[in-house]
């Protein structure tokens, strides 16, 4: 894993500079290795922090990579990537309903107790975010790529702002650029990101407008394969069910690969806004593009860290939070 976090440090240290002249970043740019000297084993205690909450629970530990890769996204997209998403304060963002189901609190909980351990006050919460997101994907055998560091941690979270800024399952492609061009990512860093479906779950009711709601007669969208909606119905067994949930990826929901991509191009990509990604034929052939494994991981690592570096705080902004669900006193 040392050995590919290196190989991938140049394509980090590119993509830093590439966002400098967007105008991406704030005015002191995120390092790679920011901690060498303020805390040399930061990055490996997130990593074998996180390994140790999957090992323990054999149950519910394998989905924990999913949870945080989109707690890292759910932050990114609402203050830019500032720790927001974890304040517990009256109508924060994780109270908003596009975060209902929004997990892994405690496990950044767990990771942030081990860092304050050994480098009290040091790290960020938003750092821990974006390298828990890095250890994520390459735990469940996806890429592994440098993480520039250095971000700061907000002070304010508003829900409404949440529902604002993050993408509706529901969404076509036209919505979803517009969405993701707002954070300063393209059409299709879009599409690559998207991928981050292939693992990970959604609640059930987000597919009610295409196995019981849809505009025909049986009330199935009909673009769906008969034997995928058949099984979906016995996992979503009625209308409205938010407890119950379904694997964004059928077929390998627990390792990070392409086959999100393989199961948009049969029709299998389950909400709207994934789908759309193939019926819409400006996004089909980034699709088609990217069922390649080595063209997804490449274009994913880069977009991950052109991500970690939406509208951070750094230097004097902000603070690094000694508990990451609430400010400093």
């Amino acid at each position: 894993m040392v050995n590919a976090r290196v190989s991938f440090c140049f394509v980090a240290l590119v993509v830093v500079a590439v966002l400098s002249c967007q105008g991406v970043e704030s005015a002191v740019p995120l390092q790679v290795g920011y901690y060498s000297n303020s805390c040399p084993d930061a990055e490996t205690i997130v990593l074998e922090t996180l390994q140790r909450l999957i090992d323990e629970d054999p149950e519910e530990g394998p989905g924990i990579p999913a949870t945080l890769l989109r707690l890292h996204f759910h932050d990114c997209f609402v203050r830019g990537c500032d720790a927001s998403v974890l304040l517990d304060v009256p109508k924060s963002e994780k109270t908003a309903p596009p975060n209902a189901r929004l997990l892994g609190f405690e496990a950044v909980d767990a990771i942030k107790s081990a860092l304050e351990e050994k480098c009290p006050g040091v790290v960020s919460c938003a750092d821990i975010l974006a390298f828990a997101a890095r250890d994520s994907v390459s735990i469940t055998f996806g890429p592994d790529y440098a993480v520039p560091s250095g971000r700061r941690d907000g002070n304010v979270s508003i829900a409404s702002e949440a529902s604002k800024f993050l993408p509706d399952a529901q969404s076509n492609v036209t919505q979803l650029v517009a969405n993701f061009a707002n954070q300063g990512l393209s059409k299709e860093e879009m599409v690559v990101l998207s991928g981050a479906h292939t693992i990970g779950d959604a609640a059930c009711h987000h597919v009610d407008s295409r196995i019981y709601n849809y505009p025909s007669k049986d009330g199935v969208d009909p673009n769906i394969p008969a034997d995928y909606a058949k099984k979906l119905k016995k996992k979503c067994r009625e209308r409205g069910l938010k407890t119950r949930t379904f694997d964004l990826d059928f077929t390998t929901d627990l390792q990070f690969d392409t086959e999100y991509y393989n199961n948009l191009a049969v029709k299998k990509g389950m909400l709207v806004s994934d789908q759309a990604l193939y019926t819409d034929a400006s996004t089909r052939v980034m699709v088609e593009k990217y069922r390649k494994t080595a063209a997804f991981f490449d274009a994913f690592a880069k977009a991950m860290v052109k991500m970690g570096n939406i509208r951070v705080l750094t230097d004097t902004d902000g603070q690094i939070r000694t508990n990451c669900r609430a400010v400093n006193k």
